[in-house]
């Protein structure tokens, strides 16, 4: 077998154990390809033509899809996928705050879509254990000997990537991937820093691949990627680190099927970060989340950001706005063939202990007395919902499908929801658990067919 690293197109030399063999790659560096046109007056107004149809196109879908026209790329992988005309996994990456970093909302996502159109495993995830608590679906993750380092830090410094985490190790130090049933690891890679003095790493599975790779370099630290040594077989993967230099890991990936021929279906990637606001997203190395989104391929993001914005204080909304449209159009910009869908947050509330009062709940609930809405947080709806609409992107209003006959728009439900028996949320007043998680995402997954059977609609009408 033979395992590779992939960096910019190249394919670097290493070592590959498999039992007694060793096998070594050959250097291999892909050919960029320039042609250079000239144009003459004719041709330059027949492409203006063209330019002015393809603008024609995008409004006849927004005219026609509504809400749902951000999403078409996704729906056409979903219909290719269901067509049997690709081969590949279809992925959603949705990246935020707490609410996708807790896996109880994504997962119930992923189940949904997996039953409809594929389980092609578990996908791109965080490295090791990011953060207390981390329960990731379909996998068990273990670690021991590495220090998360959050781009939500003030101390930390970077490079980060998409997982805007990464685990890093400077002694001997292990993190184990476990499938929880059968085939979850067959195909895999691993995403490590080359950087100045960097340590060796191994990558071993239960099966009896092995992998050595030296994460040295001789220039500035950028990002790899090193192919598992997984057959069909795999159950775990353990990837350590020598102690022999520092080690930084950005992210990993596991899926069904072989490392050359990925199972085709959905795989469903939730990166979160608890206590983030859309700032941190750009944090990430520009150069290192282009080459992640390449390789990740996304076919729908969702960006789910808002709650930590609303109850912080020293947000400064005055530029809030163009911040979230900026950001979202840069991480868009890496993945231009990508569907998309950005949220607004869920309910929350907090207990108002000094005037001005507002105890807005109270007028909906007996049991919300001194409660109400924090205001920064219908600020940022505002501010969401604007920038939504402007650039005609699908917003899914999280609040609103917790609403129900005395909280017709949500507001003040989750007191509702945290003292129902069993309660769905949390006694923060600003979490969801689990129960509340997954009915919920139930909403977003039926609003996403919805707007899927109208372009199927559509696309027949043709």
């Amino acid at each position: 077998m033979v395992t590779d690293i992939v960096f910019h197109g190249k394919i670097l030399p290493i070592k590959i154990f498999i039992g007694n063999s060793v096998a070594r790659t050959h250097h291999k560096l892909s050919n960029s390809l320039f042609r250079n046109c000239s144009l003459s007056l004719f041709c330059a107004v027949l492409l203006m033509g063209c330019a002015a149809s393809q603008d024609a196109a995008p409004a006849r879908s927004i005219e026609k899809l509504g809400r749902y026209s951000s999403v078409v790329p996704f729906y056409k992988a979903l219909d290719a996928l269901q067509g049997g005309k690709v081969t590949e996994p279809v992925t959603i990456l949705q990246i935020g705050d707490s609410h996708t970093a807790n896996d109880a909302f994504s997962d119930q996502m992923r189940t949904q879509l997996q039953q409809r159109f594929g389980n092609a495993g578990r996908g791109y995830m965080q490295p090791g254990v990011p953060f207390r608590y981390y329960h990731p679906a379909q996998v068990t993750v273990s670690s021991n000997g590495w220090t998360a380092v959050s781009a939500f830090s003030k101390t930390a410094t970077g490079p980060w990537g998409i997982s805007l985490v990464r685990q890093h190790a400077d002694a001997p130090a292990s993190m184990t991937v476990t499938a929880d049933e059968a085939g979850g690891l067959g195909h895999g890679m691993v995403e490590f820093l080359r950087q100045p003095g960097g340590g060796q790493i191994v990558v071993q599975t239960d099966d009896g691949g092995r992998t050595v790779v030296s994460t040295a370099s001789s220039q500035n630290a950028d990002a790899m990627w090193l192919r598992m040594p997984t057959t069909p077989n795999t159950q775990s993967v353990t990837v350590s680190a020598m102690g022999d230099g520092p080690v930084d890991i950005l992210g990993w990936e596991v899926g069904k099927g072989s490392q050359t021929r990925p199972e085709p279906g959905i795989l469903y990637s939730n990166l979160g970060i608890t206590g983030s606001t859309i700032d941190i997203v750009s944090k990430a190395d520009p150069r290192i989340l282009s080459e992640e989104i390449r390789h990740i391929k996304p076919s729908l993001l969702i960006v789910a950001f808002g709650t930590n914005e609303g109850f912080n204080n020293t947000t400064n909304f005055d530029s809030y706005a163009a911040r979230y449209e900026q950001i979202i159009h840069d991480l868009h910009s890496a993945a231009p063939m990508a569907g998309l869908v950005v949220t607004l947050p869920p309910d929350g509330v907090h207990q108002e202990r000094q005037a001005p009062y507002t105890r807005s709940c109270e007028r909906l609930a007996y049991e919300a007395r001194g409660f109400a809405t924090p205001p920064a947080l219908n600020t940022v709806r505002q501010a969401q919902t604007g920038v939504a609409q402007r650039n005609h992107w699908m917003q899914w209003d999280w609040r609103q499908a917790m609403a129900d006959t005395t909280h017709s728009d949500g507001r003040c439900t989750i007191l509702v929801w945290g003292r129902r028996n069993p309660p769905i949320a949390a006694k923060d007043h600003v979490h969801l658990l689990k129960a509340g998680y997954q009915q919920t995402a139930m909403s977003l997954y039926n609003d996403l067919m919805n707007g899927y059977s109208l372009w199927s609609l559509q696309k027949h009408k043709k």
